[in-house]
């Protein structure tokens, strides 16, 4: 046997053991091997307990939601007035940025796009950092709005594998000051 194989067993093995363990611990957790409990718990209080925390935290999540749906990072939440409008249409193997150049400071309104397949629009800066990533799906434009800060060359990738030549699909686009 080789190494790899050999390797590839032995961890197999201790996973099917830890488990087997732990499904012997829940088992022996849930099956009681004294005789039965004589206690008298009132079980209907208890339930309607249940009932009032389990609405308090629907409530709880229901405003935490709408309270935080306006700091979503996506979509339309940048002022419209003073936008950079940019179309990215994503083709195998190739993107199309317009225009080419952008200024720092000022939301960019990207409206990415697909002549083809799926494509996954990601935007990293120089330190291989990714910034942005969104769908661009055919016969369909997607939003996302952002501010670069920095100026420089960003590099677009594809995300979504979308051929044999997936790999080369980058392009790449200028924030200048």
């Amino acid at each position: 046997m080789n190494p790899t194989a050999l390797t590839i067993a032995i961890a197999y093995g201790a996973v099917v053991i830890v488990a087997v363990v732990a499904i012997l611990v829940v088992w022996h957790s849930t099956h009681s091997f004294e005789s039965p409990r004589k206690d008298v718990t009132d079980t209907a209080r208890l339930a309607h307990g249940e009932k009032g925390w389990f609405i308090f935290a629907v409530i709880a999540l229901g405003v935490l939601l709408l309270a935080t749906l306006a700091f979503i990072p996506y979509g339309d939440n940048a002022a419209a007035t003073g936008q950079q409008q940019v179309a990215v249409q994503g083709q195998q193997f190739a993107w199309v940025v317009t225009p080419n150049e952008i200024t720092a400071g000022v939301p960019v309104r990207f409206e990415v796009t697909s002549t083809d397949v799926s494509h996954g629009f990601a935007v990293y800066n120089d330190d291989n950092v990714l910034l942005l990533q969104i769908q661009a799906g055919p016969k369909s434009t997607s939003h996302i709005v952002y501010t670069f800060k920095v100026p420089g060359r960003y590099q677009v990738v594809c995300l979504e594998f979308c051929g044999v030549k997936h790999h080369t699909m980058i392009g790449s686009f200028q924030v200048a000051e």
